[in-house]
């Protein structure tokens, strides 16, 4: 009966050795190509991300978030409302306290709004109360960095790197690509970026 038990333990240690020695060697595999963080890597993560937007950890991605009322009307009037999320409160906090000089316009506000909206950007902010994606929008930034247009991040470049030039600063129906409501639509607005639902103007379906 002892050897018996003893073979039955030798045969668990040899197969759970061996899966361990398996798994080390993808690792070292991976280190020795180089992989780091690969682009399989964060795909996987974007789909496990994307999982917790669907059971409601950060708000569906296909719902995401109806912006407050005073920011979307006050700020909404003149340009898309763009999802707090998506920069990090030291960015909200820089470009509310610039307003006199917002990209070449003067926006300023009465304080209580400002403060109010400032408020609002701050506690929704990415690195504060995460939204869809909103970790991919500010990683690699440095803790001093803090970008007043979403297209200077780098996640935002990647993502549209591909979308030739002609088809948004060439096309007068879009403009830049900060317009993003042209190509995204109306649930621009609330954080929802689906990519297969892109329709850019005068060319229609996008498909990377």
């Amino acid at each position: 009966m002892n050897r018996w038990l003893d073979k039955l333990r030798w045969g668990v240690g040899v197969t759970t050795l061996g899966g361990a020695l398996t798994l080390g060697g993808f690792g070292i595999v991976g280190i020795a190509n180089g992989s780091g963080w690969s682009e399989r890597e964060e795909h996987e993560s974007e789909e496990y991300e994307y999982e917790r937007e669907e059971k409601g950890f950060w708000g569906s991605s296909k719902t995401g978030r109806s912006p407050d009322p005073l920011y979307a009307e006050e700020c909404g009037a003149c340009h898309l409302a763009y999802p707090a999320h998506l920069l990090p409160a030291r960015s909200w906090d820089k470009l509310m306290a610039g307003l006199d000089d917002h990209f070449g316009d003067n926006a300023e506000l009465m304080p209580d709004m400002a403060q109010k909206i400032t408020a609002y950007l701050v506690a929704n902010a990415a690195d504060v109360n995460p939204g869809p994606r909103s970790t991919k929008f500010i990683r690699g930034l440095g803790q001093d960095e803090a970008p007043l247009r979403i297209t200077e991040t780098d996640y935002f470049k990647r993502k549209h790197d591909e979308v030739p030039e002609r088809l948004v600063a060439g096309n007068p129906d879009v403009g830049s690509f900060s317009q993003c409501q042209a190509c995204h639509g109306k649930d621009a607005q609330r954080g929802v970026f689906d990519e297969d639902t892109v329709d850019i103007p005068g060319h229609g379906r996008w498909d990377d």
